[in-house]
């Protein structure tokens, strides 16, 4: 059985390689976001982020399996009001890969919570989408009083609606997780990718580069594995008591086209946030941040500044 899924992964690899160029990316000292950042350590992990502007603070936190270049068309629109700060999870971007490392999203969250502290930073708003969702739920389980506002876009809470990729899956699954590393290949990645945006075109060329260039190597596919294998869905009680005992401002804005976390989540987290906002986009995916990064950034800053008082 395993030798089958092997074979129809390589068949699959070769037959979507067809036409499948890959595209330059700068990377290391040539990228303008490396020149715009700064290093500093957390829990022993050197960590990359970026931090722009004055005001009230602004954490943005990608998603899987990118880096804070997810919010680049961000950070000009808000820093101009706000500081703006964001960081390249460990395992990801311009920050260490430790192998050794734990990638459970309790780990996660106490990380995120030593880095605002490396940084001198006391509260801030959280912007959160994928994975970034839990590991920000989970920083507001164990330290409520950092986080005074949320902006939440298609990420989960439950599993209730949540449905994993099949790639990501392969990589999870004990029987396959060797195969989704090592038959893994551009082509595989910019396939299952497609299917989460709602403009294919807009997965094209510069996204799709970003994307494989964190999940090219061997050593970063076993991150990314060990990042899957550390949710802890166990945790979505806890997620709930302390989303509902939040009192501060919130946002939700939703890419209505995502299949793996569909707009379900939506009212799944208004039951338990009842004074958010919502903002839905019947024409975007899973990457709302890639797909319409003008009209989010600017419902952002309209939602920063309505609640600035409370930031």
């Amino acid at each position: 059985m395993e030798m089958c899924v092997f074979r129809v992964l390589v068949v699959l690899s070769l037959v979507t390689s067809i036409g499948c160029a890959g595209h330059a990316v700068p990377w290391g000292e040539e990228d303008p976001r490396y020149l715009k950042g700064a290093f500093v350590s957390v829990d022993g992990k050197k960590t990359f982020y970026i931090d722009h502007g004055d005001g009230p603070v602004v954490v943005l936190l990608h998603g899987l399996p990118l880096s804070s270049w997810e919010w680049r068309k961000f950070i000009p629109v808000l820093a101009e009001n706000y500081r703006v700060i964001t960081p390249d999870l460990y395992g990801f971007g311009y920050s260490d890969r430790p192998r050794d490392a734990d990638y459970s999203w309790p780990a996660y969250g106490e990380w995120l919570n030593h880095f605002l502290e490396a940084i001198d930073v006391d509260r801030a708003t959280f912007v959160v989408t994928d994975i970034a969702g839990p590991i920000g739920f989970e920083l507001l389980a164990a330290h409520p009083e950092k986080v005074s506002g949320l902006v939440i876009a298609n990420t989960w809470y439950t599993d209730q609606a949540f449905h994993m990729p099949f790639l990501l899956k392969l990589l999870t699954w004990s029987p396959t997780g060797w195969m989704g590393i090592y038959a893994t290949n551009r082509p595989m990645v910019v396939m299952q990718t497609r299917v989460l945006f709602a403009d294919k075109a807009k997965s094209e060329g510069e996204f799709e580069d970003q994307l494989w260039m964190s999940v090219k190597t061997i050593q970063s596919r076993k991150i990314l594995q060990k990042v899957l294998r550390g949710f802890r869905l166990d945790h979505k009680d806890m997620f709930r008591r302390s989303l509902q005992a939040f009192d501060g401002p919130v946002l939700l804005a939703w890419g209505e086209q995502d299949p793996a976390v569909p707009p379900e989540n939506v009212d799944l987290f208004k039951l338990i946030l009842p004074q958010a906002e919502i903002e839905r986009y019947s024409d975007a995916g899973h990457y709302l941040s890639q797909e319409k990064p003008q009209e989010f950034s600017a419902r952002i800053l309209k939602f920063l500044n309505q609640h600035r008082e409370k930031l």
